[in-house]
């Protein structure tokens, strides 16, 4: 049997990985070792039979072929390729690292770059985004808030009657109309808020600034709009409207096999 160098190897690894010929799994498990591990985000794989599975038909399986790939370099005791997105598209790159042991790949790990960002929009709250907000608490994903306490120091809590109150605006019905949030807004307005989907995967940050508002008519759009569960809990309508102003929204609507999808970054305009 003909003995090749490392990086001979890691070539022939790659081109198999890629190539879509009927016998290009054959191949590629020649070039593994019998006792090879492969590991991604959120998989295992061990044994010939099951990496070449992972490596052909898994999570970045159809993301390598949409990839630039540069030479392999060597780092410390592994070898390493990079796949780069193409110009103009908005995937994900992909490294895969590769440990050989005895003349075969022993260890495949794959790790995706960070995504490019989206480009600046003016804020207006998206229409879909506008529906993951109201109905977060009947769709039992709850939106986490941070704020600062008077001491400075941050508090996270979920505000159930969270809502869409205008195309750049958020509103809650805060109960205790002069309890410790109230109390820490007027002294440091500045909030943020992060709602995730773990079925989609949907991730969206918000940023904005809050205050009190004392019209009845906010008073009673806002408490009419809050789910009942958050009703029965002020019948006597005790509690206070606070909007928030936003001004930054950034997220995704959820995961696909590229990465991310539909990446918005929006901007109040000032």
């Amino acid at each position: 049997m003909k003995i090749i160098s490392e990086i001979e190897l890691v070539n022939r690894f790659l081109k198999e990985l890629l190539s879509t010929s009927e016998d290009s799994t054959k191949k590629l498990k020649e070039t593994l070792h019998a006792q090879v591990e492969f590991k991604v985000l959120g998989k295992r794989a061990k044994g010939k039979d099951e990496v070449c599975e992972a490596l052909k038909n898994g999570p970045n399986s159809q993301l390598m072929h949409q990839l630039i790939w540069h030479d392999a370099f060597q780092i410390k005791h592994q070898w390493q390729v990079e796949g780069h997105r193409k110009e103009g598209t908005f995937d994900r790159g992909l490294i895969i690292s590769l440990k050989i042991s005895d003349g075969s790949v022993i260890l495949v790990q794959q790790q995706k770059t960070p995504p490019p960002s989206p480009a600046t929009l003016p804020l207006v709250i998206p229409h879909e985004l506008r529906g993951m907000i109201d109905n977060a608490l009947v769709e039992r994903h709850p939106i986490l808030m941070a704020y600062c306490d008077l001491e400075n120091q941050p508090v996270q809590t979920f505000r159930g009657s969270l809502q869409v109150f205008s195309d750049t605006q958020l509103a809650m019905w805060i109960r205790s109309a002069d309890g410790a949030f109230i109390k820490a807004i007027q002294k440091n307005s500045k909030v943020s808020f992060v709602y995730r989907n773990e079925d989609t995967k949907a991730t969206y940050s918000l940023q904005g600034k809050a205050r009190v508002s004392n019209s009845e008519n906010d008073r009673d759009i806002v408490y009419g709009r809050s789910a009942i569960a958050e009703q029965d809990h002020d019948f006597a309508k005790l509690g206070v409207v606070v909007l928030v102003d936003l001004e930054k929204i950034e997220g995704y609507s959820g995961l696909g096999p590229s990465g991310q999808m539909n990446q918005i970054k929006l901007i109040r305009q000032i």
